[in-house]
């Protein structure tokens, strides 16, 4: 992550007119976020409070859609265009719709994953005197469903912002042409 964020060290002021540039660094930040986080779950008695729990999958989800995903949406931007011979994409305003509309839903979805995971792990953990369980399983359900429907929300907002990079793309290449590139082969020896 230091890496990435060194060699976008020069590019900064482009942040603000560039919504490629800004996939491409907020990616990074998920990628440093699910790294940290990894090895901290790993820790004996953080691993006990979130086994088996929604935050897990809120973390698998903050590395696969925040750092894959919008790593290769930015990618796929940046590559498009000059694949079919134009400068940019049809619409940069669509751009910027996917960007702000994947990057809420990923944190709606993660954010509400994390809150129902440590909240599992607490009613898991949750015993009486006599030594039986204080919640059952369909208690924390019960719970945790409201966290369900907004990680819903993040994830229709995500999905959302696909159909904008779909319809972009399509914009894109229905008005351009593939570019031929002519690759010199080797010399022999």
């Amino acid at each position: 992550m230091i890496n990435g964020v060194m060699t976008l060290s020069g590019a900064w002021h482009k942040l603000r007119d560039d919504p490629i540039l800004r996939f491409l660094i907020v990616a990074l930040s998920f990628y440093g976020m699910a790294t940290f986080e990894g090895p901290l779950m790993s820790i004996k008695t953080i691993n006990a409070l979130s086994h088996y729990t929604d935050w897990t999958i809120g973390h698998v989800h903050s590395g696969a859609l925040g750092w894959v995903g919008l790593i290769t949406m930015g990618t796929l931007y940046y590559m498009i265009p000059r694949l079919f011979g134009q400068q940019k994409m049809y619409s940069v305003p669509a751009i910027e719709v996917h960007f702000w509309t994947a990057t809420v839903g990923i944190v709606l979805y993660i954010s509400a994953m994390w809150i129902a995971g440590v909240m599992q792990g607490l009613m898991w953990r949750a015993i009486n005197t006599d030594g039986t369980l204080t919640y059952t399983f369909v208690e924390g359900v019960k719970a945790t469903w409201p966290f369900y429907v907004v990680r819903l929300v993040g994830g229709l907002m995500y999905l959302a912002g696909m159909l904008v990079m779909a319809w972009n793309t399509w914009m894109t290449v229905a008005q351009g042409r593939v570019v031929q590139v002519a690759v010199p082969m080797p010399q022999a020896a």
